[in-house]
């Protein structure tokens, strides 16, 4: 029996009991937005394992988003009977995100951040990592053409939107390379064979774009997209901040001691939910890892507290119940128990060992240089 057939029977078994209902609710529910919902219905009605593909690029530096919020979520996509592929986009971190990395040290990258996903929990042996390089150098009449006619169908305008916040910038500072970039991004969109694709929101410009672009060629198969969220800046004020500051997110190597420092920093304003990024931090990472927060209560306060829901933290939070420090706590030891098995992952196996030495090795002739 061949792989395709063991993974189809493998998936068959893994959803066997789900009804289209639940298939459904489980990949809606997967990020913030669908685009769109009646396509994704009918898809799963012909379709009993649609394929899934989830856009990443690879970062030496992975912070949670990347690592624990993508493990949450391509495991529901997984749990919906999804044949899941990876698009490790490594020529796009080589032009656009990576500096001095070249392609090699970037597919170690690459291989660093599958590893961190294998640490946390992500069912890898239902996914598949396919490297864009690869793509491009064995299919390259299927990718460049498409690009090229993108990029005389669109705009300067349309284009820098997919790249940069206009209101702060505008495309006159953007390189052509970072113009470019969409154009190739929504070919790569439009090639795979892919029944739907996740995406991170700061993406939607361009999936719009590539659902245009079919409805004008009238392709029958146009993308549906599952559209998840972006964590805010763990300081306040994150428009004044320099985004080299290690404080605005949590980082998959933060240990127990990096945690607590950057707790310290984390903007929490008592009683106040809206703009307060720590709890957005626990109602996108915590909620859906654990089910739940546990908050220890502080400075004479009595009991410990279990919130089992975003709506129950919500209403202690704004009446007092439960307040900042506690909330931070529990934020703390949260994500210490989340990841512990990575760290333990990373210092106990050997192929993770040696992929970490490695990002050093990087790390260091880049501060040389």
């Amino acid at each position: 029996m061949d792989n395709s057939a063991v993974s189809a029977m493998d998936l068959y078994r893994h959803t066997r009991g789900m009804s289209l209902v639940d298939r459904f609710t489980v990949l809606t529910n997967t990020g913030d937005e669908c685009i769109r919902e009646v396509e994704l219905w009918f898809l799963l009605k012909r379709k009993t394992t649609p394929v899934c593909y989830v856009w990443f690029e690879p970062s030496p530096k992975m912070s949670i988003d990347e690592g624990i919020m993508k493990t949450i979520y391509v495991n529901k996509i997984v749990k919906a009977g999804c044949t899941v592929k990876i698009l490790m986009a490594d020529l796009f971190a080589v032009c656009y995100k990576s500096g001095s990395y070249n392609l090699d040290q970037v597919r170690t990258i690459g291989s660093y951040n599958i590893e961190m996903w294998r640490a946390a929990g992500m069912d890898l042996e239902r996914v598949q990592p396919v490297w864009l390089s690869d793509e491009l150098n064995h299919h390259p009449s299927d990718y460049w053409p498409l690009a090229l006619d993108i990029s005389t169908k669109s705009t300067v305008d349309q284009m820098a939107r997919c790249r940069v916040d206009l209101e702060s910038f505008g495309p006159e500072i953007l390189s052509g390379a970072e113009l470019f970039y969409p154009c190739l991004q929504i070919a790569v969109i439009l090639v795979q064979k892919a029944d739907m694709w996740l995406f991170s929101i700061d993406q939607r410009n361009a999936c719009m774009i590539a659902r245009s672009y079919s409805e004008n060629l009238k392709r029958k198969n146009k993308p549906i997209i599952l559209l998840h969220n972006i964590l805010p800046s763990l300081l306040e004020d994150p428009e004044f901040q320099d985004i080299a500051d290690p404080g605005h997110t949590i980082f998959m190597e933060d240990d127990v001691t990096a945690l607590s420092y950057k707790m310290k920093r984390v903007f929490c304003p008592p009683n106040l939910t809206l703009g307060n990024p720590c709890l957005d931090y626990i109602k996108h990472v915590i909620f859906p890892w654990f089910g739940k927060l546990e908050v220890v209560h502080t400075e004479g306060k009595d009991g410990n507290r279990t919130f089992a829901s975003m709506e129950e933290l919500i209403l202690g939070y704004e009446s007092g119940v439960v307040d900042s420090a506690n909330v931070k706590l529990a934020f703390e030891m949260a994500l210490n128990k989340i990841l512990q098995p990575v760290h333990d992952h990373f210092r106990d196996n050997s192929r993770a060992m040696a992929l970490f030495s490695s990002l050093k090795k990087y790390k260091r002739g880049r501060r040389q240089a």
